[in-house]
Order: structure tokens, then C-alpha cells, then sequence
């Protein structure tokens, strides 16, 4: 019977992989590995095996930093079925046996009371916040701008002109996040606790949903000055939403035209780096 492992997910999407019987296919980071995964910096060097004869195959973890999940729970070693889905680092697989086998059917499976943190959020997210983006902070850490580039999913600085092209390195970048995006498992892995910034879905273009985020990106004190207002930090917008009156609430949430329908916030964590801002004092006008 022909297996086959197939990349759900990331840069590599689509690509399968046959396995013989007999054989063992050790899948990592590193040439270390058989199939190896450079750009998944949440795999470990050598991160799982498989092992395969004539007519089933043995999923096994190598002691993994991240750990290896088969359709949703954490797992050492495993036997195989048709339609499993195993995940390793950042990187969706999924496991075909073809010959008289019924067609995969896209399923949320049931999360069991062990199941961490992250790997919660990243199953909410992905069923019950779509259309999904993120509201990203590059001043938090470097590592996000690189993402952005390196995944290269749709995205846009709320930032504009000169300013936006001053402020490229710590600007605030609207991210549309695919549904098997893998963009989003190392936000939520490598961003977990660091305040990288909010998720927000909404059935809008990304253009509208933009057009209307950059309402809010400045706002007047009592003194008639202008600032600029840091409202994607998670650890501000908690602080903010709140003290909103109903009608406040409405207009960010824009409930007329239904622009922004629900907001996922990060869990907070401590500073990483000396935080800028645009007004270039490094001040929040919540905090």
C-alpha cells in the first residue's frame, strides 16, 4: 500500500513524500535529517521518525525541544492511520495511505485537559477567529519583521509615507493569517508571553480593515497635544477597553460596518527590549 507524508503547511505546502516499506525517514531542521526543514526554527535538529513496513507506520519523537503532536495531543511514539495529522514545530504533516481508503476529512480533533497552552490558542484561532489577522509590533523584537519577511504572508505598516518608511523597523504591520498558515504557529510558539501584538478577525479586505485601524493611531490629550497611541500592544489594549464607552467600543470596533468583529489578545510577558516609539520618547500613553 503507497504512504505518503504530505507538508500541510508553510513554504513547502504541498510537497509529498513517498515511504517505502522499510523505511525510515528521520524528519528535522538540520541535513541531519532525511527530509529536512531549514526554515522551521521551532524543529529541533532531528525532530521525529518515522518507521514504516508493508501495510502501517510508527510515528516515534526524538526527544524534541517542542515536542510532537499527532492530530492535536502530545506523543512519544504512535502507530499511523490514514488522515493522521502530525505536527513538528512550526510544520503541519499529513499521512496518506491511498488504496481503499476513505477521503481525509478536515476535522478540529477534541483537545485533551493536558494539552498546552499555545497549542489551545492555535486551535481557537484556527476555528473560531476567521477570517484571521494580527496586529504585529516590530519595536518588541527583531524576530518579527524577519518572520513577516520570511513567510511572506500579506502584510502591510499602519504606517504611511516618510514616516512609515522611517519607522519600517518598529512599526505596527497588519499580517492576514491563512487558516493552515505557519506563519501563525511561531507567532503563538516563539511569541507566547512576549506581547507581540493581537489578533483580530473580520470578514473585510485587508485594505478596509487597515484603513480603518489607522483611525486610532493617534489621539489628542487634554492639552490639545498629539500622540501617538500604541493600541495593538496587548498589555495597552486591555488597559484601554475597558474605560471605553459603549459608543467608544462601537466606533474601534467599527460594529456599524463590521470591520473588526473580535479581538484574541496575547498573554502578557515581560519587555525583551528597549521599546520605540514613533514620537520618538519611547513613552506609552497607556501602559
Amino acid at each position: 500500500m503507497p504512504i505518503f507524508l504530505e507538508v500541510q503547511s508553510g513554504p513547502r505546502k504541498g510537497q509529498r513524500i513517498r515511504l517505502n516499506p522499510g523505511q525510515t525517514l528521520r524528519v528535522g531542521r538540520t541535513p541531519k535529517s532525511d527530509l529536512a526543514f531549514a526554515e522551521d526554527s521551532l524543529m529541533s535538529s532531528i525532530h521525529f521518525v518515522l518507521e514504516c513496513g508493508e501495510n502501517a507506520c510508527q510515528l516515534r519523537d526524538l526527544n524534541s525541544r517542542n515536542g510532537t503532536s499527532l492530530n492535536g495531543q502530545k506523543v512519544m511514539q504512535s502507530a499511523l492511520q490514514h488522515g493522521d495529522r502530525i505536527v513538528a514545530g512550526g510544520t503541519t504533516f499529513l499521512l496518506q495511505m491511498e488504496g481503499n481508503q476513505p477521503p481525509v476529512v478536515e476535522a478540529q480533533p477534541p483537545l485533551s485537559a493536558d494539552t498546552a497552552p499555545h497549542d489551545r490558542l492555535l486551535s481557537m484561532l484556527r476555528r473560531d477567529f476567521q477570517p484571521l489577522y494580527a496586529i504585529l509590533d516590530a519595536a518588541r523584537d527583531v524576530k518579527i519583521l524577519a518572520l513577516l519577511l520570511q513567510y511572506k504572508e500579506e502584510h502591510q505598516s499602519l504606517y504611511e509615507g516618510q514616516e512609515g518608511a522611517e519607522l519600517a523597523q518598529v512599526a505596527p504591520y497588519l499580517v492576514k493569517l491563512k487558516k493552515d498558515s505557519a506563519l501563525l504557529d511561531t507567532l503563538v510558539r516563539e511569541g507566547w508571553g512576549q506581547s507581540w501584538g493581537v489578533y483580530l478577525t473580520t470578514p473585510n479586505e485587508f485594505a478596509d480593515v487597515r484603513r480603518h485601524l489607522r483611525h486610532f493611531l493617534e489621539v489628542k490629550l487634554p492639552d490639545g497635544k498629539q500622540v501617538y497611541f500604541r493600541f495593538y500592544d496587548p498589555r495597552v489594549l486591555r488597559t484601554y477597553l475597558p474605560t471605553c464607552t459603549p459608543e467608544e467600543t462601537n466606533q474601534f470596533f467599527n460594529r456599524r460596518r463590521k470591520a473588526v468583529e473580535a479581538a484574541a489578545v496575547r498573554k502578557p510577558g515581560p519587555r525583551t527590549r528597549k521599546e520605540r516609539h514613533p514620537s520618538g520618547d519611547g513613552d506609552s500613553i497607556c501602559s
